[in-house]
C-alpha cells in the first residue's frame, strides 16, 4: 500500500514538474503587464484610423515596447496640442525672422562688453602715483580697495567706466592733479560665476562656470598680463548643465541679461560652421527651447553636448552580490554619448558564447524619454536587435541614467530549472519521500 502510494506521488510530482517545463521554458523576461497590448493597439490605431474634420483624438501614452514594436522618442498629444505646438513654432520663427541681422550684431556687441563681478582680480597702475597701485579683487561687497584711498564700487562697471571713477576719487582726495592721473587697468583673472540654464538640457538649474581646478591655480605663475575668460562660454554654460537633450532647438538659443534677452544660433556646433562667441557674465540666464522631436543627430560628443554618459548595466543568470562575474566593471558602464542599444549590450557582455544557448538572449532598456520626463521600458530580442541594428527606432540611442538589463535564452532556463528541480528531488530521494 505505502508502494503504490510512493509511485503515485513520483508521478504526480513528475507530471507537475514536466507541465512546469513547458510553461516556463518560453519566459525570457519578465511577465509582462497590458501595457504592451496598449502599445500595439496605439500603434496600429494611429496607422489605420481616420479622423473627421473637427473631432478630437485622445492619445494614450505608451511607455513599454516589445521585441517587434518600434520606439521613437516623442510627445504624445492630440491633435489640438499639436496643432497648437506648430503655431507657436511658426510664431516664434516669423519673430525670429523679423528681427535685423544689424541689430542682433549690434546686441551681441553690446553682450560681450564685459562687466566686472566679484572675484574678478585686476592690476591697476597709476603712472606717478605707485603708492596708490596694486593688484586687487573684487569683494563680496562689489568694491576694490587701493592703498590710501577710499573703497571704489566696480561690480557690474566696464573697465573704462572703473578708470573713470578711480580717477574722480583721487581728485575730490586732493591726491593728485586732474591733467596728470594716467590709470592703467589690466584684468589678471576672471572669476568664476553664477549662470542659470532651463529649458532642453539634462540638469537643468544653477551652475558655476569658469571655475578652475586646484591644478590650474598651481601652474598659473601669475606670469602672463591678461585672462581670455575661455570658461564663461556658452558651451561651457551648456556642459555644465550635462548638455543639451536630443529634442533641443539650438538654432534659437535665448540669453537673458537684465531686461535684454538675445537668441543666437549654435547649429554650427553640431554642424562645424562657425558660432557667435558670447562672453557670459555673473546673472545670465540661458534658456534652450524644446522642440515636439527627438534628433538623433544632436547625440553625439561636441562642444555643447555630453562627452560620454553613464549606464546601469544588469547581466547575471543568477541573483548575486555583483557583476564581476560577467565582466560588468565600472569602464563597461561609461559609454561615448551617442552610443546604441546594441553596442550597450556588448558592453555589457550580453552577446557571445555558445550559439545554440546565448543566440535567443534578451535585453531591457530602461530609459527617461526627455520630451515626456517619463520612463519607458523598451524590451529586443538580441537575434532582432542585430537583424535590424540600421534601424533607429529598433536600435535606440543610449541617454544618460540609462538602464540596460540582460535575460538568457530558453535554452538556459531549461538548464536552471532543471537544477533546480535536481536540488529539490535529490534530497527528497534521500529522505525516502521519493
Amino acid at each position: 500500500m505505502f508502494f503504490d502510494f510512493k509511485q503515485k506521488l513520483k508521478a504526480s510530482l513528475s507530471l507537475t514538474l514536466f507541465g512546469l517545463c513547458l510553461n516556463v521554458t518560453g519566459c525570457v523576461t519578465p511577465t509582462l503587464t497590458q501595457e504592451k497590448e496598449l502599445c500595439r493597439q496605439e500603434t496600429s490605431f494611429t496607422k489605420s484610423s481616420v479622423i473627421e474634420e473637427g473631432e478630437q483624438r485622445e492619445v494614450k501614452p505608451c511607455h513599454y515596447y516589445d521585441s517587434s514594436t518600434p520606439y521613437v522618442r516623442k510627445r504624445w498629444q492630440t491633435d489640438s496640442q499639436k496643432q497648437q505646438s506648430s503655431n507657436e513654432q511658426a510664431s516664434s520663427l516669423s519673430a525670429i525672422e523679423m528681427r535685423g541681422s544689424i541689430a542682433q550684431l549690434e546686441l551681441l556687441s553690446r553682450f560681450n562688453e564685459l562687466h566686472l563681478s566679484v572675484g574678478d582680480r585686476l592690476n591697476i597702475e597709476i603712472l606717478n602715483g605707485e603708492e596708490f597701485s596694486s593688484q586687487v579683487e573684487v569683494n563680496a561687497d562689489g568694491y576694490i580697495y587701493l592703498p590710501f584711498i577710499p573703497g571704489v564700487e566696480a561690480r557690474g562697471l566696464k573697465i573704462e567706466a572703473l578708470k573713470s571713477c578711480i580717477r574722480q576719487v583721487l581728485i575730490e582726495e586732493q591726491l593728485m592733479l586732474a591733467g596728470s592721473i594716467r590709470i592703467s587697468i589690466t584684468p589678471l583673472k576672471w572669476a568664476p560665476i553664477e549662470v542659470s540654464v532651463s529649458g532642453a538640457v539634462f540638469e537643468p538649474g544653477t551652475h558655476f562656470i569658469n571655475h578652475k581646478s586646484d591644478t590650474e591655480i598651481t601652474d598659473d605663475n601669475g606670469g602672463h598680463t591678461g585672462d581670455q575668460a575661455s570658461g564663461r562660454s556658452i558651451a561651457a554654460a551648456l556642459r555644465s548643465s550635462g548638455g543639451i537633450s536630443p529634442d533641443a532647438d539650438i538654432s534659437a538659443i535665448k540669453v537673458t541679461r537684465g531686461q535684454q534677452t538675445i537668441s543666437l544660433d549654435l547649429s554650427g556646433a553640431i554642424t562645424g560652421s562657425s558660432t557667435p562667441h558670447l562672453t557670459l557674465m555673473a546673472g545670465d540666464h540661458i534658456h534652450v527651447p524644446q522642440l515636439n522631436r527627438f534628433n538623433d543627430e544632436l547625440a553625439r560628443p561636441s562642444q555643447i553636448t555630453a562627452p560620454g554618459i553613464r549606464v546601469f548595466i544588469s547581466n547575471l543568470t543568477q541573483p548575486a552580490s555583483s557583476n564581476s562575474q560577467s565582466a560588468v566593471d565600472t569602464e563597461a558602464t561609461r559609454f561615448p554619448y551617442g552610443t546604441r542599444l546594441l553596442s550597450g549590450a556588448i558592453g555589457a557582455n550580453c552577446i557571445g558564447g555558445a550559439q545554440s544557448t546565448n543566440a535567443s538572449r534578451h535585453i531591457i532598456l530602461i530609459t527617461k524619454n526627455p520630451l515626456t520626463k517619463q520612463i519607458d521600458v523598451v524590451e529586443r530580442s538580441l537575434d532582432n536587435l542585430m537583424a535590424h541594428s540600421w534601424k533607429p527606432n529598433m536600435n535606440p540611442v543610449l541617454l544618460p541614467g540609462d538602464g540596460i538589463a540582460c535575460y538568457d535564452s530558453g535554452v538556459t532556463n531549461i538548464r536552471e530549472i532543471a537544477k533546480t528541480f535536481t536540488e529539490i528531488l535529490l534530497p527528497a530521494t534521500l529522505l525516502g519521500v521519493l
